[in-house]
């Protein structure tokens, strides 16, 4: 017995890949976003782990971070992430969410950023909510999900990978009260593993 002793580098190690197992089936573990990042043009680059298939990561474009699980009936969030499936705050997802999905008829980021909603072909009655939906999923298959049908629609599908279409979302916030555009630049990791979606996002004024 060892009760008073310093941990070795072994026990160390032991208790942070234990720790990490432990937090990586935690929905409420708020230790999901690898990467953020301001750039030149005013966007922000951010990525989240979004591995576990069993539950959503609830980022809030508001204030720049990952919320718990726990929080998923609130409108603090805006939008989540499951793999390569995608949820705004609203309808099935949370029916007193506020959020919801457009897509931009620009092709520019820097210019739908500066641009309002209405300018961009969306109006409030264009914004689309979450619902029971089907996806075209790994392998092939069509998968059923709850989320945003619309958002989700952000890749192009080949045999073992996926690549965005580079469309530009608006996302409502889920208080209502702001919109972001929003485009998905990535899915896997910088060492190639998948359910790590790169997204870039910019409040518009």
């Amino acid at each position: 017995m060892r009760m008073n002793q310093p941990l070795t580098d072994s026990d160390q190690l032991v208790q942070g890949l234990l720790l990490t197992a432990i937090r990586s089936v935690d929905p409420n573990a708020v230790d999901k976003v690898v990467l953020t990042r301001s750039e030149t043009d005013g966007s922000i680059l951010t990525r989240v782990n979004a591995t576990n298939e069993n539950f959503y990561i609830y980022f809030s474009l508001t204030t720049n971070k990952q919320l718990p699980a726990s929080q998923a009936g609130s409108t603090t969030w805006d939008v989540a992430f499951n793999r390569y499936k995608l949820a705004s705050n609203s309808g099935a997802t949370n029916a007193n969410g506020r959020g919801g999905v457009c897509l931009s008829n620009l092709t520019n980021f820097s210019q739908a950023s500066t641009t309002s909603p209405a300018n961009q072909n969306c109006p409030p009655s264009a914004f689309v909510v979450d619902g029971n939906a089907t996806t075209q999923g790994i392998g092939g298959v069509a998968g059923q999900f709850v989320g945003n049908p619309l958002l989700t629609d952000w890749f192009n599908y080949q045999i073992g990978n996926l690549t965005t279409k580079n469309q530009i979302f608006i996302i409502r916030s889920g208080d209502g009260s702001s919109f972001y555009t929003f485009r998905m630049e990535n899915y896997y990791s910088e060492a190639g593993t998948s359910g790590y979606p790169l997204f870039r996002w910019r409040k518009i004024p």
